[in-house]
């Protein structure tokens, strides 16, 4: 059950070996005056007549149909001011389809002006609803302005840094920052560290270019508009002509995508999807549906719960779908529990912690983030112990071979520990924990299914003084689990869990400090001795002082 439920989660997730994008499998769903409109916005196929109820039925229709037909994953949806405070009833009932059904991008369309917002507060009142109602839904994606050519550099970098300062509880992996210009600048806004852990959206299209007609033509046009920001990147938008029709006054029929270029729209096509495929990137093609598009994936028949899509044409299916980056064959991410570190500092596999026993919060398992655990920063803030999104604080910063804890953590986080549970009985558990914040603490998991009521912390004045909080669990069955630790509130540090077989788990005495203090390399059992009033361990003729050392 553990393999299969990881390897389900592994398509949503980043590893090193593959583009942390390569998740999406999208298309765009557009109003047929195009998305720039100064009103609200109408899907192809959906009227100011809706309601919730209708408006998601026309959504199972059309999602459900891209689905189907294309083989997508994801759809990116507009979002305007009018839409958010006049129509947004209706409009969640089209959001919450696309949520249940995959991931939903979700982009900010203002009109066809040479400026921003026309009203700066109601575009954060519209971001405000939009955040408040799917912030904190796993397949809500938020790209926070749709080409912004209105901008300079520098007023692009500091809207979007406001932004983030303003929402701050959104996972910045599902944050879309488009480069500048026309998306078609993703360096210049990359290397600003104030976007640390976002991803960044790129557009790419031919009336930008019509004298490129080489499919290594394209691609080196779209390396430029990238640069070395591959994997943290999406295209948002790319499509070309899929019906008849004139461009620069030269018709052209319907076109092979699957055969050699004779004009840049073939070039472009073949191209681009050449290289989303090779840089395993995730996209969504513009459009997938659209009225009266001649870009458009599909065609719509019928209104309502009768709405038909059809193909416009196959060889451009074929070419969007091979672009399509988790297609690509790929080991996807495994959890394994940890096993400490190798010769170079990086953390290794080792075996599943028995219980009844202790598990120190830091030694979560392998398998990054969303996978093993989830952490709403991308760096470690604390910055001890290991190299992940994490974050790890020393008990004493002046000693730190007393060890490690959980740190600087909110509400909603999540870490996992593999367990090998000896017999089934019935079990207790106490937690170490220190906070000065009110009713911040852990509930706890076996296999997805809650064993603990709310673990609350005793509050305290300060983050370093741990009180040990126990709680009864109930029966757990024999065999291997993946325990789940919930965070509850904000900023509770985090030392150990201890799991013990009964009603109540008391604390015992043993040596904490021998896991710091003694290098790892050797297997061979530790000695202790005292001389001269110190304590000392004696391992492989190697003597460690462990005097002031807390023990436990």
């Amino acid at each position: 059950m553990k393999s299969l439920r990881v390897l389900g989660l592994a398509f949503l997730l980043c590893a090193n070996s593959y583009a942390v994008t390569s998740q999406f499998r999208g298309v765009n769903w557009a109003d047929k005056r195009d998305n720039f409109v100064s009103d609200v916005l109408l899907l192809s196929g959906t009227s100011l007549s809706d309601t919730y109820e209708s408006a998601s039925v026309i959504a199972e229709r059309v999602i459900g149909q891209f689905q189907e037909l294309l083989g997508t994953n994801s759809v990116r949806i507009p979002i305007n001011e009018p839409t958010a405070s006049k129509f947004w009833s209706t409009y969640t009932g089209i959001i919450d389809v696309g949520l249940s059904k995959g991931r939903v991008a979700i982009g900010y369309w203002g009109p066809a002006q040479p400026s921003g917002p026309k009203n700066m507060n109601d575009w954060w009142a519209m971001w405000e609803t939009v955040v408040k109602k799917y912030g904190d839904h796993p397949n809500a994606y938020f790209e926070i302005f749709n080409e912004p050519h209105m901008y300079s550099k520098d007023e692009l970098r500091n809207l979007y840094a406001t932004w983030l300062e303003k929402f701050p509880d959104v996972p910045r992996d599902h944050i879309l920052l488009d480069g500048s210009g026309m998306a078609w600048n993703i360096p210049d806004i990359a290397d600003d560290p104030r976007f640390e852990g976002c991803l960044f959206a790129v557009h790419e299209y031919t009336f930008w270019n019509m004298s490129i007609n080489t499919e290594q033509g394209w691609k080196n046009s779209f390396k430029g508009k990238v640069g070395k920001y591959i994997d943290r990147t999406v295209c948002t938008e790319w499509g070309g002509a899929m019906s008849p029709g004139e461009k620069a006054g030269v018709h052209y029929d319907y076109m092979d995508y699957n055969s050699t270029p004779t004009n840049y729209f073939m070039a472009y096509i073949r191209g681009m999807s050449d290289q989303l495929r090779e840089w395993e990137m995730g996209s969504f093609y513009w459009p997938g549906l659209r009225d009266g598009d001649w870009y458009s994936m599909t065609k719509r028949s019928g209104e309502g719960a009768n709405i038909k899509l059809e193909i416009v044409n196959q060889s451009g299916v074929d070419r969007m779908q091979m672009a399509w980056a988790d297609t690509v064959e790929t080991d996807p991410p495994k959890q394994d529990p940890f096993g400490g570190f190798d010769a170079d500092g990086a953390a290794i596999a080792g075996k599943a912690v028995s219980l009844p026993g202790k598990i120190e919060a830091e030694n979560y398992d392998l398998g990054g983030s969303r996978v093993s655990f989830y952490d709403k920063s991308s760096a470690n803030e604390g910055g001890f112990y290991r190299k992940d999104a994490v974050d790890i604080v020393v008990l004493d910063s002046t000693d730190l071979s007393k060890g490690y804890a959980l740190g600087y953590t909110q509400a909603g986080e999540w870490l996992e520990y593999t367990v090998n549970v000896a017999k089934t009985a019935k079990f207790s558990v106490a937690v170490q924990m220190a906070t000065a914040s009110e009713k911040a603490g852990v509930q706890l998991f076996i296999d997805d299914k809650a064993v603990s009521d709310s673990i609350i912390a005793k509050q305290g004045e300060d983050w370093s003084t741990y009180t040990a909080v126990r709680a009864k669990l109930g029966e757990i069955a024999a065999g291997e689990h993946v325990l789940k630790m919930q965070i509850l509130g904000n900023y509770v540090n985090i030392d150990w869990l201890k799991f013990c077989e009964g009603e109540k788990c008391e604390e015992s005495v043993g040596i904490r400090a021998v896991r710091t203090a003694i290098p790892s390399e050797s297997s061979s059992v530790p000695r202790l001795r005292v001389q001269n009033n110190k304590l000392f361990v004696e391992k492989n003729g190697r003597h460690f002082d462990l005097t002031g050392h807390r023990l436990k």
